[in-house]
């Protein structure tokens, strides 16, 4: 896939029908002025927004190629594990059926939030705004409730809503909580046609050697590529990964992880943090036409 000239890939995006703020064709609006060439939009555990950007059937020649993506959740007893699938089948019937699974967790896991919240902290919200989430036609969670956090003056702003409460809570019943394993969703991804990769390293909270087996044995189930470039990682975290890719075989991948102004305010579409990303090339884009 060829990268026209002056334009840069974001592989890493998301809508509103999950945690961002844009709608599918503003993102990609956003994008386009952003001088973005090839993207993906990876909504959390959701298709709804780029089945709603296909079927819109939007032509336009300023708009960057965008991928069909995904940000699947997998279960894990430490730190955060995300596995982002591109070039996915949106139609395929056995992702479809695991997505409306996961819908349902998210609701699950959003009310045992909220009361959590509640119990520990004594933060109550409107039961309006708590059906009003519950019914849209989309996956809810902790960003929901940091949102509403500073809509209620529990916070002054998403970041400081987590640091105060949903860190906490969010570790206190993740125990509980349903999910999947990371095999699981590196066959949802496989089964769909799409290509896996792990998302932002960093967030699995370990050590470099903790993180090579953890790698060695994802590649074993189906693994394809790493996420090397994001805007939370470090220089030396950036190389480690670019190392890591290299001695696994795998393809390297790379995205803002945008969510717009007010879930997280200091990322840019594929500039990052104070243009602390900007890609050009990627290996992983090796395998699409």
């Amino acid at each position: 896939m060829k990268l026209k000239e002056g334009k840069i890939i974001d592989m890493h995006t998301h809508t509103s029908f999950s945690d961002g703020n844009l709608t599918p064709e503003e993102l990609v609006l956003h994008a386009s002025k952003n001088d973005i060439g090839i993207m993906s939009i990876t909504d959390h555990d959701t298709i709804l927004g780029i089945k709603e950007f296909q079927e819109n059937n939007i032509q336009n020649d300023d708009y960057p190629i965008v991928i069909p993506g995904i940000e699947l959740t997998a279960k894990v007893s430490h730190g955060r594990m995300h596995i982002l699938g591109y070039g996915i089948d949106v139609n395929n019937p056995k992702l479809n059926d695991k997505l409306s699974e996961l819908h349902d967790n998210s609701i699950h896991s959003f009310l045992a939030y909220a009361y959590q919240l509640e119990k520990d902290y004594g933060i109550y919200f409107n039961k309006e705004d708590i059906d009003n989430l519950v019914d849209s036609n989309r996956n809810i969670g902790r960003p929901d409730l940091a949102i509403l956090c500073v809509k209620y003056g529990y916070a002054n702003s998403v970041d400081d809503a987590f640091n105060k409460y949903l860190i906490s809570v969010f570790n206190k019943i993740r125990g509980d909580n349903p999910g999947i394993s990371y095999e699981e969703c590196l066959s949802i991804i496989k089964i769909s046609g799409g290509i896996s990769s792990i998302a932002h390293p960093h967030s699995l909270e370990l050590n470099n050697l903790q993180l090579l087996r953890l790698l060695r044995e994802m590649a074993s189930c189906g693994l394809d590529a790493i996420e090397v470039f994001h805007p939370h990682h470090t220089k030396e975290q950036t190389q480690d990964y670019i190392l890591l890719a290299n001695n696994l075989n795998l393809l390297q991948s790379g995205g803002s992880d945008y969510h717009g102004h007010i879930a997280k305010p200091d990322i840019e579409i594929g500039r990052g943090i104070n243009n602390n990303i900007c890609i050009k090339k990627l290996s992983l884009l090796n395998r699409f036409k």
